[in-house]
């Protein structure tokens, strides 16, 4: 059967379908507790509020000796005083009188009646009893003592919900009460490595080749945010494809190639017989356009997979096995209690879809609506097309599940004119120097080399741009700026330290290597130039029949 023409879907478009998907699913997704130790890299459900003062009580900032009013002052004669004096950890001491001193720590609660800490490297103790001040440093009212809630007061929101949990959130959250954090379900990914072709280890032989999406796209999900649940390789055989879907109990399945529609393309033939909804069938962008975006029915109460004993292998949320994560519900210390997660998007899903695909088995694949829809992602075989695939489609759909605000945008100025496409948007690989987003060589559908070592895909609209054109950067996920942390960054001092505003420093400085011969003559003693290119990587995924380029991809400049 002939497949219906259709128009693809723009590139925003698309972006935005894909972020609307999930909105529902993420909206009633309950919060996981899980204890700090195993909170890292999370997202926040909820925000967070200090449960204490910051400080609790008033403290010594450095040590010294704890004043009362003017000096010089006197100090102990007892023996203990004169030793140790105040220690953090104690509890409180006795009331300082005026024009009294006595040693403190760092850290140790300043004494009732103490008016100031002198730093013990200005006062001198000349073993008469009395404590002085050197003449170049007075002692002002109040210095070196961290009054009681000085960084926060109990109740203060210090975080809000959608905050990627990093070791220095951790330790706010330590600090300021907390044993748990209420947290955002990882969403459960499954991967489909689709190709008669592939091989998992060696090296090409007799037509077949490496699979460089299997290692690949796996790790970029878990960068996005989702649980792993696995990475399954199929042959291409329309029954094989059909049950891998049909039985996985992820919530989103991602497939690597077969999104065509050649005589070996099962996905869309597969998404027919689940009676699935078609959100996404082609997007205007290059390389990449094949991709998709599809809601399955919901997985029945008997394959739902609710509890961690009936995930697959690796997806349980961290600490599930044990007494770490728990719904919340009875609040232990330290916990908030329940919050339901706050989406990236929490705007109102609109009808996104052409209408659902025709299921010409009728009722065959159905589920039962009891649970949550899924979400199939179908990713073009070419390496950097599928690349473009998980950054038009699977980052807003896994941003949405995983509750992280969108990220700012991030537009930079091109260093060299781009070729665009005559109709459809293109993602081109480029790297920071200095103020300059520098598109990179080896950007065809099927190379890795060029984002390999980029910063990030420069969105280049259908015509092509100009140099010292802006156009919006996609950052890549283990770049800094695309954790959706709020920063203080001052576009203006980013600008006089030369780089983009929010980007961050150096990314771009150790990338040279793939950039055109004229670029690196200045570069760093010791930066590795000697990257190869791996040429086909990924067999029928490298034909170009599943992504049939306007724009040559051969090597060179962009």
């Amino acid at each position: 059967m002939t497949e219906p023409h259709h128009s693809p879907t723009p590139w925003p478009d698309a972006r935005a379908i894909a972020a609307r998907a999930a909105v529902k699913e993420a909206a009633h997704t309950a919060p996981v507790m899980l204890p700090l130790s195993e909170a890292l890299g999370q997202v926040l459900a909820a925000p967070l509020a200090a449960l204490t003062d910051l400080p609790p009580f008033d403290t010594s900032a450095m040590d010294g000796w704890a004043l009362s009013g003017p000096g010089p002052w006197r100090l102990p004669t007892d023996e203990e005083d004169q030793g140790h004096g105040i220690l953090a950890g104690h509890g409180e001491a006795a009331p300082l009188p005026d024009g009294h001193a006595v040693r403190i720590a760092t850290g140790a609660r300043v004494p009732p009646g103490a008016t100031a800490v002198l730093r013990s490297e200005y006062g001198t103790d000349a073993g008469d009893g009395w404590l002085h001040a050197s003449p170049a440093h007075p002692v002002v009212l109040g210095q070196d003592i961290r009054t009681r809630g000085q960084e926060c007061r109990s109740g203060d929101q210090l975080l809000p919900a959608g905050t990627l949990v990093t070791p220095a959130v951790l330790g706010l959250a330590a600090a300021a009460g907390y044993d748990e954090l209420p947290t955002v379900r990882r969403p459960r990914v499954e991967v489909l490595v689709l190709g008669d072709e592939l091989l998992t280890e060696g090296l090409p032989y007799d037509g077949r080749i490496r699979d460089a999406l299997g290692p690949m796209v796996g790790p970029w999900l878990r960068a996005l945010g989702a649980e792993l649940s696995g990475t399954r390789r199929l042959a291409d055989e329309a029954d094989a494809v059909y049950a891998a879907v049909a039985e996985s109990s992820a919530d989103v399945v991602v497939t690597t190639g077969g999104t065509a529609a050649g005589p070996l393309d099962h996905v869309h033939p597969t998404l027919r017989r689940l009676g699935a909804e078609l959100l996404v069938d082609g997007v205007a962008v290059r390389p990449g356009h094949p991709m998709l975006l599809a809601r399955l029915a919901p997985v029945g109460p008997e394959r739902e997979g609710s509890g961690p004993e009936d995930a697959a292998p690796g997806s349980r949320e961290p600490g599930s096995s044990g007494s770490g994560s728990r719904e919340p519900g009875s609040p232990g210390r330290g916990s908030p209690g329940p919050r339901k997660p706050e989406p990236g998007n929490s705007g109102p899903a609109r009808p996104e879809s052409s209408g659902n695909a025709e299921n010409p088995r009728g009722a065959e694949g159905r589920r039962s609506p009891s649970g949550p829809a899924r979400h199939l992602v179908g990713l073009p075989g070419n390496p950097l097309a599928a690349v473009s695939g998980l950054l038009t489609l699977a980052e807003p759909l896994l941003r949405t599940l995983t509750g992280r605000p969108a990220p700012a945008p991030g537009p930079a100025p091109l260093a060299e004119a781009v070729q665009g496409h005559p109709r459809d948007t293109r993602l081109v690989p480029v790297a920071f120097r200095q103020d300059m987003a520098v598109p990179l060589r080896f950007n065809g559908p099927a190379m890795l080399r060029g984002i390999a070592v980029a910063d990030g895909l420069a969105v280049i609209p259908p015509g092509g741009a100009k140099r010292g054109a802006e156009v919006e950067v996609l950052d890549l996920p283990w770049s800094a700026s695309a954790t959706g942390q709020a920063t203080d960054t001052d576009p203006a001092a980013d600008r006089s330290a030369g780089r983009p505003a929010g980007r961050p420093a150096g990314g771009a400085a150790d990338r040279s290597a793939d950039r055109p011969a004229d670029r690196q003559g200045g570069r760093a003693a010791g930066r590795v130039t000697d990257r190869r290119a791996t040429g086909r990587v990924t067999g029928r995924h490298a034909t170009g029949r599943e992504d049939d380029e306007d724009i040559s991809p051969q090597e060179g400049p962009a």
